[in-house]
């Protein structure tokens, strides 16, 4: 019997493991060649403000007596750039909602068990294909981006994690301390030769992680007075970098800023689920190579949380997924896709030539393609060639053609045949790589559901055998 109780754990460990290996393995592949727009980019270096658990109908909407909660960024949608929403995935937490910002795939689910500060897999993002990389902000979020760098090029400023009660009477000081740190780093670039040059090359990001919202969600709920305080303060705080930073460079109209959140949060103060207050964040942009705001009369919206009315929907309000924002941070400032990245580049966002816009969603679709190809040799190199079943509109041949038409109406100067294309060959290869990445989860999940019925009829086979008198012994005279 201790022999059947020990093979029965082992058998259940079995099928406990196989669920984590058929429902949450890890989307990514390595091996792919960098992809990056060969025209110029309209910015030189990008600012990248995440404010923390910032849901979109607590930026956008306006207070009881018709003020805006955040006045300068409501001036910015309205004036000078352009704004929308963020559709988050579950689980709607901070690590993966990064993971999505800057390196533009969903990671693995169960990579939020695995530890905050350490990654489980190596990944490619927009800070890792920057010259340079400075950031500020939380431990639990910026050692992961500057872990996965290759080289020395991603710097982080963190408040330690012990010291983090600064902000237990108002969270707002976690950002206040960010605030303060970035503006003493631009002062002391100024008798520090080494880093002003640094700052001044091409291709540099400049990422402000905001805590304090996210903080006070969790202690006093988004409806609170503290939590609307504290977007109020982040407001403040933006409008004063941004202005620094114009200033430090001479108001070249080279910067790109990009306000956005990792997550919402539910009316009670939690995230983590599915709920639109959780997965609908603000994504407002501007500055060098943005859109002006579109003005608009009406707008249709499916989603009923968007129907609340946030009296800013006379400027065009734009729909995508989180993802999206990474290879739109690469094409502002021209560096190569991050490797891993699902993202379709929000085009609608981008104010340049239509060659601009039809080179960078060529690039685009032929980075997606890569990781379509790399996971098809992957999957065909551990399936018997006579069992293979290849994703089908997406042959070698039909690559060809879909690249050869691309570059050909590119050429002949129809950009928007060329665009139309890409989008249809980028939504192919996203379908051929899930396909890929689900190939063996049926027969997987058969195998274990069948494992799992024969054992259970063999153990009660054997508790009947054991325990009753319905089984008797024949015999033979």
């Amino acid at each position: 019997i201790p022999v059947f109780i020990l093979a029965g754990l082992l058998v259940h460990c079995v099928f406990l493991v196989s669920i984590f290996d058929i429902y949450f393995s890890s989307p990514l592949v390595h091996g792919m060649t960098p992809q990056q727009t060969p025209l110029p980019p309209p910015a030189k270096r990008l600012v990248l403000f995440v404010a923390d658990g910032l849901r979109a109908d607590s930026l956008y909407e306006l207070n009881s007596n018709g003020t805006p909660r955040a006045p300068y960024l409501r001036s910015i949608l309205e004036n000078n750039g352009s704004w929308g929403i963020s559709h988050t995935r579950v689980p709607t937490e901070s690590r993966p909602g990064h993971v999505a910002l800057i390196a533009g795939f969903y990671e693995d689910v169960s990579a939020v068990a695995k530890g905050w500060k350490e990654n489980p897999v190596e990944f490619d993002s927009v800070f890792n294909e920057s010259k340079y990389t400075w950031g500020w902000g939380s431990p639990d979020i910026l050692p992961m981006f500057a872990k996965g760098a290759s080289g020395d090029h991603v710097y982080t400023f963190c408040y330690t994690a012990e010291s983090e009660d600064f902000g237990a009477q108002d969270a707002a000081e976690l950002d206040m301390w960010v605030f303060d740190h970035v503006k003493s780093f631009f002062n002391s670039s100024r008798s520090n030769q080494t880093l002003f040059s640094a700052l001044h090359e091409d291709k540099v990001v400049l990422f402000l992680h905001l805590l304090g919202i996210d903080t006070n969600g969790h202690a006093h709920r988004p409806n609170s007075r503290e939590y609307k305080e504290n977007i109020k303060k982040v407001d403040k705080g933006i409008k004063e970098i941004a202005s620094m930073i114009e200033n430090f460079y001479g108001n070249d109209g080279k910067t790109a800023f990009i306000l956005t959140s990792d997550h919402g949060m539910t009316d009670w103060g939690s995230h983590g689920a599915g709920h639109p207050s959780e997965t609908l964040t603000p994504l407002i942009v501007w500055g060098a190579g943005v859109n002006y705001p579109q003005k608009v009369t009406s707008q249709f919206f499916e989603d009923n949380f968007l129907k609340g009315g946030w009296n800013c929907l006379k400027m065009g309000m734009l729909l995508f997924a989180q993802a999206d924002i990474a290879p739109l941070m690469a094409s502002l400032i021209g560096v190569p896709f991050p490797l891993n990245s699902v993202g379709t580049l929000p085009l609608e966002y981008l104010n340049n030539s239509a060659h601009f816009k039809a080179e960078s969603i060529f690039t685009n679709a032929v980075q997606i393609l890569e990781q379509f190809k790399v996971k098809m040799s992957q999957k065909k190199e551990t399936t018997l060639s006579f069992l293979f079943t290849p994703f089908k509109p997406l042959s070698d041949s039909e690559q060809i053609n879909f690249l050869k038409k691309m570059r050909l109406y590119i050429q002949q100067e129809k950009y928007d045949e060329a665009v139309s294309l890409c989008k249809t060959l980028i939504n192919l290869a996203l379908e051929g790589l899930s396909y890929y990445h689900t190939y063996d989860r049926l027969f997987l999940g058969l195998s274990i559901a069948m494992g799992f019925v024969g054992w259970t009829t063999y153990v009660i086979l054997v508790i009947i055998k054991t325990h009753t008198n319905l089984t008797k012994t024949v015999q033979t005279n």
